[in-house]
């Protein structure tokens, strides 16, 4: 049977390769490749059929048949790109949670040194600052699920919100944690820390059957908060928005 490997925020999580495969369609696992001696943070195993006993996971993307052992995951599942994603982001889920993360629905832009995080709602903007961004020759680490971290820091994701919003592997401190706004101006507004905590909540991933309680979430969300600056970005559909991103990333 042969296994590609893939970067999780430093760590490896080894998949079977037609498993792999099947969610490449939806998934840019490309650059996220990688080739280690490292011991698996998780391997995932496809199988035709697993016991009686084993648990369900469903979702909006389909539904799989599972068996979680420490680092070892067994799956059954129909074919398909979504299946294959569903097993992937549960694959990554378990992989951040277990290390002190989060994934939350959301955009990561970097210059290479640190990063900004705009997360909101489908149709606040996430997308298209990603594109804007990229465009003035920032790096994007994701368009769709960001790995937060209690201490400041996100790391990219293979998964993407529109397919020429390709991430990249990379785990970078936060400077700027944003809502979004759309605006005829590019600025960044004051967001209480209410709000910028209801937002993260609101916006987690959750890995269904390996969900973490929500008092855990709500710790990692404020130990994150704490390391970063909150605030609102008002932004326009207009390159001008990579100047303005790329001007709060560097500033002292």
């Amino acid at each position: 049977m042969a296994f590609s490997d893939f970067d999780c925020a430093g760590s490896v999580i080894r998949v079977e390769a037609t498993l792999a495969d099947m969610s490449r369609p939806r998934v840019h696992l490309g650059a996220f490749s990688v080739s280690s001696s490292a011991t698996p943070a998780l391997t995932i195993h496809r199988h035709a059929s697993l016991p009686e006993h084993a648990k369900v996971a469903e979702g909006p993307l389909g539904r799989c048949r599972y068996l979680l052992d420490g680092d070892r995951l067994d799956v059954e599942l129909a074919d398909g790109m979504f299946q294959g994603e569903l097993v992937l982001r549960l694959a990554w889920y378990l992989v951040a949670t277990r290390r002190g993360g989060l994934l939350i629905h959301a955009s990561a832009i970097t210059d290479g040194e640190v990063a900004l995080v705009a997360s909101g709602k489908s149709g606040d903007g996430k997308s298209t600052l990603s594109r804007l961004c990229r465009s003035t020759g920032l790096s994007l680490l994701t368009d769709e699920i960001v790995q937060l971290f209690p201490d400041g820091s996100a790391a990219g994701t293979p998964f993407r919100s529109d397919e020429d919003n390709v991430g990249r592997p990379g785990r970078h401190p936060v400077k700027h944690f944003v809502a979004l706004k759309k605006a005829q101006h590019e600025a960044l507004e004051p967001l209480s820390g209410i709000d910028a905590a209801q937002l993260a909540t609101s916006q987690c991933f959750d890995g269904a059957v390996f969900a973490l309680p929500r008092a855990e979430v709500n710790r990692r969300v404020l130990n994150f908060l704490s390391n970063t600056t909150i605030g609102t970005l008002a932004f326009r559909k207009d390159p001008a928005v990579g100047a303005f991103v790329r001007h709060l990333l560097a500033a002292g």
